[in-house]
């Protein structure tokens, strides 16, 4: 396990911090030892001149036995301060007078270092002689009393750490402000412009080095950091000239220039790296060009040689920047196509490859038609690692190559089946429309409360060899090419002919909707062949409803707002179409000009028993007055609980499936008595 990063500004916090801290410490430590002899001294000093000042007072006290006047001085003795009490005993022992400060106690949070420190000091006494008499020239003394006074040191020890702690607090606080100009200073000027390096560092492309130097800050060009950068440079230089060198000698296949194996390894190690941070996908197109043994053998080695530049040169002008070509040897090529990352994107590709692979080929007066089998595989699907993904469709190609010539295969056979489907389907769209294979079913939608027909939604129908494709089986495939776009618009242009067609027969008609995709809504035609079709079918726009997904106004917001506020200007109706299964903002969905909102089917078929989504969608439609519009109604149970709700409109089977033109035309438009028929 790699070691965990620890930046060089924090390190260089924590080593200013602790060191700030033991110095504030160690001189925290030197003050509190010469702040406590200072004190002693001050003390011891104070009582010899307290008992200096007192000592002749007390002794007349004393000696003329006077308690009112002993008393009197013990009173000024216990108001000097940090004295607790003072006593005043006779010759033989015996109390005369005693006083104490009644604030006095030995009780505190020092008091243990109390002793410690001033327990020499609590107490001092001084003997009390007889006034002196002299007998001749010799002095005698005689003893008449003792005068001891008791020091309060508890209240001088915490008078002298409450100080000291003020102290040792603007002692941390200088050095916590000293600890945060050091960090700026050196994130400034030394660890920014090392990250700054460190981040050039990361953006150096092995394959060109020198595209990519290391940046010289200016106020570095002249000291040690700036002489390492300049350094690592020159390096760089050095190294992409002899970088270059070798790969040309060692990468490149000397026949047709593209890429050996050992580079086609490197690029793909590379590319999977970049794919696994990025999450994405890409393919491997494994080639071999059929009978191509038969071009040696007939024309000459020579020839051969010619005709697998032509075929590389062929492969690189394909491919483009989508992607790389590489030789592995003989008729083998790669094809590392970074840009495709679906099979669907896969197998269009191939399929436009093998057409111009197929052009033929002219070498002196021979015309040589290519043909090759082509393998695919699929990263991260069919393999992680380089190797994997080049056996892998190595695998495929031999698959294809099987089937015969000029095919193409997955390595997973589903995958190719599927591809080879949605080509079918693709290709079967684009003649579907010139054929006029397409036709519209229309599904009835009821007012729940009058139980009659207020409008249909126009649902696309394909009709290919005499029976009728669903349009899960081929709507994904129009979205996915973009066929999607004219499918659209006929379905538009369809419903406007009804319209016409039904005001034309019966002078009446009901409301169509008609789906649009999301690839058809950010079409910037839209608008105007809506506008236009509406125009040249003389039909009331109110009669055409433009039925959006919650997802494709999600798309661009913005954009939708434009294009619906054109819409609604117009006249024309605008439902969001399985409203609930997106991810709309609220703040977004109040500004959208839409009329109707419709609960998707998922809602609708859990209901009464799960009804919280549905119950949500139909206060939120109350509440922005919108109509509503609840899809895919099966059964009674689903149909009472939406009327009592209060939901408007209603579709489903429970009513009636989407039906043919005719059928329908007769069943609700001609009789014009449409109701529902299970109530």
């Amino acid at each position: 396990m790699p070691p965990r990063f620890k930046s060089l500004t924090w390190k260089q916090t924590n080593l200013v911090v602790f060191t700030a801290l033991f110095f504030a410490i160690a001189i925290f430590v030197v003050e509190i030892a010469i702040q406590v002899i200072s004190t002693k001294n001050q003390l011891a000093d104070a009582q010899q001149e307290l008992l200096n000042s007192v000592e002749q007072t007390t002794t007349n006290a004393v000696w003329s036995l006077d308690d009112k006047l002993a008393s009197q001085t013990l009173q000024g003795i216990i108001k000097v301060d940090n004295v607790g009490s003072a006593v005043i005993e006779l010759d033989d022992g015996s109390m005369f007078v005693s006083t104490a400060n009644r604030a006095s106690n030995s009780l505190g949070a020092y008091a243990s270092l109390s002793q410690r420190l001033f327990g020499d000091l609590k107490e001092i006494s001084r003997p009390l002689y007889r006034p002196s008499y002299f007998e001749g020239n010799q002095r005698q003394q005689q003893l008449i009393g003792t005068l001891t006074v008791f020091y309060d040191t508890q209240k001088l020890t915490n008078k002298l750490f409450g100080q000291l702690q003020l102290g040792l607090i603007a002692t941390l606080a200088r050095a916590l402000l000293l600890t945060l100009v050091l960090t700026v200073v050196f994130h400034r000027f030394l660890t920014q412009p090392i990250a700054q390096i460190s981040e050039a560092i990361d953006k150096i492309d092995p394959d060109s080095p020198d595209e990519n130097l290391l940046p010289m800050s200016p106020a570095h060009k002249d000291d040690e950091l700036g002489l390492v950068t300049s350094k690592f440079n020159q390096i760089l230089l050095q190294f992409s000239q002899t970088q270059n060198k070798l790969r040309k000698m060692a990468t490149r296949d000397p026949l047709t220039g593209l890429p050996n194996r050992t580079l086609l390894l490197e690029t793909l190690n590379v590319t999977i790296q970049r794919s696994r941070v990025h999450k994405r996908h890409f393919s491997l197109l494994f080639i071999d060009l059929d009978r191509f043994k038969n071009v040696n053998d007939s024309l000459g080695h020579a020839l051969g040689d010619q005709f697998l530049a032509r075929i590389a040169r062929i492969l690189e002008r394909v491919v483009g920047d989508r992607g790389s070509v590489a030789r592995l040897g003989g008729d083998e090529f790669v094809i590392l196509a970074d840009e495709i990352q679906t099979p669907a994107q896969a197998a269009d590709f191939v399929d436009k490859l093998l057409i111009q692979l197929n052009t033929p080929v002219q070498l002196n007066e021979h015309a040589i038609h290519p043909a090759a089998s082509i393998g695919i595989s699929i990263y991260p699907e069919d393999g992680d690692t380089a190797e994997d993904l080049i056996r892998h469709a190595d695998i495929a190609m031999y698959s294809a190559k099987a089937a015969g010539s000029n095919q193409w295969s997955f390595f997973k056979q589903q995958m190719t089946e599927r591809a080879a489907v949605r080509l079918r389907t693709e290709a079967s769209l684009h003649d579907a429309l010139k054929n006029n294979e397409f036709l519209l079913y229309f599904q009835p939608k009821f007012d729940l409360n009058t139980h009659k027909v207020v409008d249909c939604e126009a649902l696309i129908r394909w009709q290919k060899d005499g029976r009728l494709i669903s349009p899960m089986s081929f709507i994904p495939v129009a979205e996915e090419t973009g066929i999607i776009i004219p499918i659209g618009r006929w379905v538009i242009e369809q419903s406007c002919k009804v319209i016409r067609e039904w005001q034309r027969k019966y002078n009446y008609a009901i409301p169509i909707a008609v789906n649009v995709a999301s690839q058809q809504f950010a079409d910037a035609s839209l608008i105007s062949d809506i506008k236009q079709l509406a125009i040249r079918y003389q039909i009331n726009p109110e009669l055409l409803e433009v039925e959006i997904t919650e997802t494709s106004l999600m798309n661009d917001v913005e954009q939708a707002i434009i294009k619906l506020e054109q819409l609604k200007t117009a006249g024309f109706g605008i439902a969001v179409d399985d409203f609930g299964t997106g991810y709309s903002s609220l703040s977004y969905l109040r500004h959208l000009p839409i009329t109707t909102m419709k609960i998707d089917r998922a809602f609708v078929s859990d209901l009464p028993k799960d009804s919280a989504i549905a119950s949500t969608i139909l206060m939120l439609g109350q509440q922005l007055d919108f109509s509503i519009v609840a899809e895919g109604i099966e059964n009674d149970e689903q149909l009472q609980w939406l009327k009592d709700n209060n939901c408007e409109i209603g579709q489903g089977f429970f009513f009636s499936e989407p039906l043919p033109l005719e059928e329908f035309e007769q069943q609700y438009i001609a009789a014009n008595t449409a109701k529902i028929l299970h109530v």
